[in-house]
């Protein structure tokens, strides 16, 4: 029964014409974020021949977003939602094509940096931006489900957009991934024009004290959901930027990274769906468990690419552990949703992407630095541990709390 209301809340939001229209807007504002890291990595091996290079121009743009985030989430609090999310939608279309100009005509390695760096500032805020209009556009009886349906819309995009990077890439014009990503933030800025504006949000007068402060972080809940986005950012920038190259060391090439990717957010995408049919998590410790444990599932299903010389291998774990991840990032985002105020939701989205982000940066520079040392395998066994081990320390903690009388 109650997974049946589960799937009608979910059938009635489709009827909604302003979510329909949010659907395509957040789809074509977030593609470029699903190929951004890849069409990086192939646009820096295209300009100077190395892969470590590619690797060096993501880990940038990840730095750049992660530090800017927080602040233009804060902004977009602040301004009317929409002008603020079409302004950084056309700095990313601008940044996008200066790359691909700096990339064909082979400028300096500082350049493409400091390119890659300002495709993460500039259009900072946007998915956190986006992600908290949400709030606008679905009915409150509704919101955990358009949640759910988001994490789910989310591995759609991931399906395409590392795919299109692949097509790209097989085709011989690498750099046309990055012209792609600049048409896409264009078409999303034309799609927002029909969704209703939402004004600067008052700020609670219990917060005022607190706007000026050092950010969302403070708000009890929010810092262990940060935390797991992190490491779950990490994991992903150390797989995004480790499987390519380990695909071409077992003969494959390293195109082939994009199906995959395609396949995994597919998959990610059922278990989105499989999720939402299950009873929702009684308050934010049960949902916090849960996400621990996804996360802890996601890592130890990725231990096993390290040992994998085939195609097929490779992708039967990437398949088993894409089970776990749109659940994960749903129960994470909805877990957000609900700690923060509403008058702070952008900047908490925003801070979620910064640490997204922060940990992709992290993930991308551990390959820069591995990659030319011991090749693909130990950033993919660094992708797999980290969240493994960063759960079980976290489930030791938790055993050490617990009364004595519940101890062994």
């Amino acid at each position: 029964m109650a997974a049946t209301m589960r799937v009608a809340l979910s059938l009635d939001l489709w009827r909604e014409q302003t979510w329909r229209r949010w659907v395509l807007t957040a789809f074509f504002a977030r593609l470029p974020g699903t190929m951004t890291a890849f069409a990086l990595l192939m646009a820096g091996r295209e300009a100077t021949g190395s892969f470590t290079f590619g690797a060096w121009m993501a880990s940038a743009c990840a730095v750049g977003a992660a530090l800017a985030a927080p602040w233009r989430g804060r902004m977009l609090d602040r301004e009317p939602l929409l002008m603020g999310l079409r302004r950084g939608l056309y700095w990313q279309a601008l940044l996008t094509m200066g790359l691909v100009v700096a990339a064909t005509l082979r400028a300096p390695a500082p350049v493409l940096l400091a390119g890659a760096l300002l495709l993460g500032v500039m259009p900072s805020g946007v998915q956190g931006g986006i992600r908290a209009l949400l709030g606008s556009v679905a009915p409150a009886s509704r919101l955990e489900a358009a949640f759910a349906l988001d994490a789910v819309l989310v591995e759609v995009q991931w399906v395409l957009g590392p795919l299109l990077v692949g097509m790209a890439s097989a085709s011989g014009v690498p750099l046309l991934a990055l012209g792609l990503m600049g048409m896409s933030a264009l078409a999303a800025s034309v799609l927002s024009q029909g969704l209703p504006e939402r004004p600067p949000m008052p700020v609670p007068a219990a917060s005022v004290t607190t706007w000026e402060g050092p950010g969302v972080w403070r708000t009890p809940g929010v810092l262990a959901v940060l935390v797991l986005v992190a490491v779950l950012g990490v994991s992903w920038g150390a797989l995004e930027a480790g499987i390519p190259p380990r695909l071409e060391e077992v003969g494959v090439g390293a195109a082939q990274w994009g199906v995959l990717a395609a396949l995994l957010s597919a998959v990610s995408a059922v278990g989105g769906l499989a999720y939402t049919l299950l009873p929702r998590a009684q308050g934010r410790g049960e949902g916090t468990w849960r996400a621990k444990l996804m996360l802890g599932m996601w890592g130890l299903l990725l231990l096993p690419l390290g040992w994998m010389a085939s195609l097929l291998g490779l992708g039967l774990w990437l398949v088993a552990a894409g089970l776990f991840l749109a659940p994960l990032t749903g129960t994470l985002t909805f877990l957000l949703q609900r700690t923060l105020p509403p008058a702070r939701h952008a900047e908490g989205f925003s801070f979620y992407s910064a640490c997204w982000s922060l940990g992709v940066a992290g993930g991308s520079a551990l390959a820069g630095s591995l990659l030319g040392v011991g090749g693909a395998r130990p950033v993919l066994a660094g992708a797999a541990l980290l969240p493994l081990a960063v759960v079980l320390l976290v489930a030791g903690a938790g055993l050490g709390r617990r009364p004595a009388c519940f101890r062994a």
